[in-house]
């Protein structure tokens, strides 16, 4: 399977091809024709799986086609649980979309420093990457509006509802269009999954890619009996004498 057969424009498997990518992951491959074809999906998919690309690539796709020239008004938004994770999917964002032909602004917000130059600079932004707290913070000062989502994305969302942020995402919920794109994607299906699947998804495609497990084969494991007083000097022997790679 190639990324030529999942509907992606000719401009985005240029990008690809450019950037050395030639085979989609599982997720991928299932993800990027759903969400072209408007579809809502859950996709249950470990850290490093790929998920990301799953999404960013066909909603750059979309955008070249159909993106709002409404100030402040984003017309994609992502949710998710740290500023880590915010930064890293604008970066995949701007990875793939700095060279396409129509010009996709993305930013991330998230809490912790200073909303000032964040608020300056949402003028003009297509997709907005946010912490729950972060977003409701600017939507209350008026500096970006909601009114134009098309797309819905709630990425690690378990992380999300295991942090504390299911009321702001409840209140976020209700300052969006009800006719919507959305997307959810998560490393676990809990209940409270299940529960905001059940609240804003409509007739998903379930994507679920099984990790693969871990070979314990080649794993020795050696216990030492010791007091406690003995545990920190002989560890620091053990590393430094024992020539240990992988412990």
């Amino acid at each position: 399977m190639s990324f030529t057969s999942l509907g992606l424009s000719g401009s985005l498997l240029k990008v690809l091809t450019d950037q050395k990518f030639t085979k989609p992951y599982p997720i991928q491959d299932q993800a990027i024709p759903a969400v072209l074809n408007g579809k809502d999906v859950l996709g249950i998919a470990k850290t490093g799986s790929g998920k990301t690309a799953s999404y960013v690539l066909p909603i750059l796709d979309k955008l070249q086609k159909n993106s709002s020239t409404k100030n402040r008004h984003v017309n994609v938004l992502v949710l998710v649980p740290t500023r880590e994770l915010a930064v890293q999917v604008k970066d995949v964002f701007q990875q793939f979309g700095s060279s396409l032909p129509e010009r996709i602004k993305t930013l991330a917000v998230y809490g912790g420093v200073s909303i000032n130059p964040q608020m300056q600079a949402l003028n003009h932004v297509n997709v907005l990457v946010a912490t729950p707290g972060r977003l409701l913070d600017l939507v209350e000062s008026n500096a970006v509006h909601l009114s134009e989502i098309k797309t819905l994305v709630l990425d690690e969302a378990d992380k999300m509802l295991s942090m504390g942020f299911k009321d702001e995402i409840d209140r976020i919920f209700k300052l969006i269009p009800k006719r919507r794109q959305n997307l959810l994607f998560s490393a676990t299906l809990s209940e409270d999954i299940d529960a905001i699947n059940q609240l804003i998804l409509k007739e998903p495609v379930l994507i679920k890619i099984e990790a693969e497990k871990d070979s314990i084969e080649l794993i020795k494991q050696v216990g030492y009996w010791v007091s406690e007083e003995k545990k920190g000097p002989l560890l620091r022997y053990l590393i430094k004498n024992g020539d240990l790679k992988q412990v």
